[in-house]
This record gives structure tokens, C-alpha cells and sequence, in this order.
């Protein structure tokens, strides 16, 4: 998950990594900030996420899930067809 670097200020982003226990799914950084979306007059959960800071992608689909399995939160159309 996405978290502040107030030394460097700069927002560092976590690595797509394999889903430890769901072969075929992989974890993505939602690249919001903690599972939090800044810039209006207070923070609000992360629309994208729900605030858990990442999501799941199905690397043959490109379908996009907070967990495999789970609540279905788009499409990554630059892996549909294996592209």
C-alpha cells in the first residue's frame, strides 16, 4: 500500500506482487495514499480501493477485484486477450 515519505515528500508505491495463496491473481497498489484520497478539506476513504490501499487483478482477464473472488471494481484493459 501507497504511503507518505515526509523526509522525501513523495508519495512511494509498493510493487505489483503474485497473490501468495490465488494463483492467477495479483495484488495491485491502489496508489492512494494509506487507503485514503487527499485534496479536498479532509481525507475520505479511497473510492477505488474502499480504503484497503490495494486491490486484486486476474492476470488472464484483466478483471479487477478487492479480493479474488471478491467485489468485482473494473477492468484493466491493458491485459485483456494477454496483451
Amino acid at each position: 500500500m501507497a504511503y507518505w515519505n515526509s523526509q522525501k515528500q513523495v508519495v512511494v508505491h509498493v510493487p505489483t506482487e503474485p497473490h501468495p495463496i490465488n494463483p492467477g491473481w495479483e495484488i495491485v497498489d491502489c496508489s492512494c495514499c494509506g487507503g485514503l484520497e487527499w485534496g479536498g478539506d479532509y481525507p475520505r476513504e479511497c473510492s477505488a480501493c474502499q480504503g484497503m490501499g490495494h486491490y486484486c487483478r486476474h492476470i488472464e482477464s484483466g478483471a479487477l477485484a478487492l479480493y479474488p473472488g471478491g467485489p468485482f471494481v473494473g477492468r484493466d484493459s491493458h491485459k485483456v486477450g494477454g496483451v
